[in-house]
C-alpha cells in the first residue's frame, strides 16, 4: 500500500508498559467488551479527553484529531489462566497515528505501542500455553523501498510485552531480500535469509536467544536488521514525499511547526502573551496549540516539553474575569500572595503521571499552568520542575 507519509528504516516513539490528597485514582470496576472499546476508540481518536483519559491516553491530543484510519480492529483472547485481554489495533495513512494497545475487561492499560508504521496485519499464535501476537507492517522508505517488519507481543497473566522485533523483508528496484523465521520456540527463535541476487545476507542464519531478565529474544548479530538500516541509510535517492525521521517532521507531517531550538539556562524564553519563563536545556516549545489534556474543553495556549524526562508545561492565557476551576475539574486549594497571587492544587497522581495546576494573577493578567511530569521520574527532577514555575513572570 501507498502511503502518504513513509517512515524510514528506525522509530523514534515508545513503547508504553503498561496518593493524591484529594481525587484520588480508582481502578474502574465497570466490564468493558470488544463493542465498549471501539466506541472509546472512536470519541478518543475524534478528540474526545474523557474517553482518551480512560484509555490511558491512547491517542495524543496534542496534535490534530485524525479519524481517517485505513484499518482498525478489537479483538479478545483468552489466556491459559481464563483472564481476558483486548488487542487494539488501528492503522492510518499517517503512522503516527498507528497504535497496538492491550488492556483487560476492567480498562486496565498493559501495553501501547506507538512505533508501528504502515500498514498493520495482526494474527494470534500460541507457544506452550501461551498467547504471542504477532504484528506484521508493511511500509514504503525513500519513496521506493518496501519494507515489512514483525512483531511479537507475548500475552501473560499480569503482562504484556513486546519480546521480538525484526524486519523481514526489503524489496530494492533489482533486488528482493527476505528473513523468514524456521524455529521459534520459548528459548529461541532461528531465522534463515536469501536474495533473488546473490548478496551478502544469501544464505545466512540468525539466532535470537531468549533473554529472561531483559523478557525478549535477542540476537549478538542482528544480521537482517543490520543489514536493512545500511541499505535504507545508503540508498542513493533523495525522496520527494516527506518521511518522518525525528520531531520536527513527526509534528510537521500534522501541520505544527515547531520550535525546536533548545533553550538555555542562560536566557529566558519571552511569550508574545505577556509572560516570560526560564526553562533548562532539552526543552522544546509548541505555541498556537489546542491544548486538552485535564481540560473541560480545548483551549488554545502554549506547550513546552521535555520527551527524555517525560515531562510538560502547559501554559493557557484566561480572561481575569475567570477562574481556573471554569477550565478545570480540579480545585486549586493553596494560595500563595506576593507580586503575584498564585493559587495551585496539590499533586495528583493521573495513571502514569503526577499533574499539578496553578494560577497565576498580576493585575488584568491572568494564566493557568499545567505541569505533567511521569511518575518514574519525578523524584529525581522534582528541583528543575519548582525552578520552572517559580520562573514565570507576568508583564503587568
Amino acid at each position: 500500500m501507498l502511503l502518504k507519509y513513509k517512515i524510514i528504516f528506525f522509530t523514534f516513539l515508545f513503547l508504553i508498559p503498561g496518593c493524591s490528597l484529594f481525587n484520588k485514582y480508582k481502578e474502574s470496576s465497570k466490564n468493558y467488551y470488544t463493542s465498549d472499546i471501539k466506541n472509546l476508540i472512536h470519541n478518543a481518536i475524534s478528540g474526545d479527553t474523557a474517553a482518551n483519559k480512560k484509555l490511558g491516553n491512547f491517542t495524543d491530543l496534542n496534535i490534530p484529531a485524525n479519524t481517517d484510519f485505513n484499518s482498525f480492529s478489537v479483538d479478545s483472547v483468552i489466556i491459559n489462566s481464563g483472564k481476558k485481554y483486548y488487542l487494539a489495533l488501528i492503522g492510518f495513512p499517517n503512522p503516527i497515528y498507528n497504535r497496538f494497545a492491550v488492556y483487560d475487561s476492567t480498562l486496565r492499560l498493559y501495553l501501547l505501542d506507538k512505533s508501528l508504521n504502515g500498514y498493520l496485519i495482526d494474527s494470534i499464535l500460541n507457544l506452550n500455553k501461551r498467547k504471542i501476537v504477532r504484528v506484521s507492517e508493511s511500509f514504503i522508505s525513500k519513496d521506493t523501498l518496501k519494507v515489512n517488519r514483525l512483531s511479537l507481543f507475548l500475552i501473560s497473566d499480569s503482562t504484556a510485552k513486546l519480546v521480538f522485533r525484526t524486519f523481514t523483508k526489503l524489496v530494492e528496484p533489482k533486488n528482493k531480500f527476505t528473513q523468514t523465521v524456521t524455529e521459534f520456540n520459548s528459548d529461541r527463535i532461528r531465522t534463515e535469509m536469501e536474495s533473488t541476487k546473490e548478496s551478502e545476507i544469501s544464505n545466512k542464519a540468525d539466532v535470537f536467544l531468549f533473554d529472561y531478565d531483559k523478557s525478549k529474544y535477542i540476537s549478538t548479530n542482528n544480521i537482517f536488521d543490520n543489514f536493512v538500516t545500511n541499505q535504507i541509510r545508503n540508498f542513493n535517492l533523495k525522496p520527494e514525499k516527506p518521511e518522518i525521521t525525528d520531531l520536527k517532521s513527526f509534528y510537521a507531517s500534522v501541520g505544527i511547526d515547531i520550535n525546536v531550538d533548545t533553550l538555555k539556562t542562560t536566557s529566558n524564553t519571552k511569550d508574545r502573551l505577556g509572560y516570560t519563563l526560564t526553562l533548562p536545556d532539552n526543552w522544546r516549545t509548541i505555541r498556537n496549540l489546542s491544548i486538552t489534556d485535564y481540560l473541560k474543553d480545548a483551549t488554545a495556549g502554549t506547550k513546552y516539553m521535555n520527551d527524555q524526562i517525560g515531562s510538560s508545561i502547559s501554559v493557557i492565557m484566561i480572561p481575569p474575569e475567570d477562574s481556573a476551576e471554569m477550565y478545570i475539574n480540579y480545585k486549586l486549594n493553596n494560595q500563595t500572595n506576593g507580586k503575584y497571587k498564585v493559587r495551585f492544587s496539590d499533586k495528583i497522581p493521573m495513571r502514569k503521571d503526577f499533574v499539578q495546576f496553578f494560577e497565576f494573577s498580576c493585575g488584568s493578567s491572568k494564566y493557568i499552568l499545567i505541569l505533567t511530569a511521569s511518575k518514574y521520574t519525578y523524584d529525581e527532577y522534582k528541583q528543575i520542575f519548582q525552578s520552572i514555575i517559580n520562573s514565570f513572570t507576568i508583564d503587568c
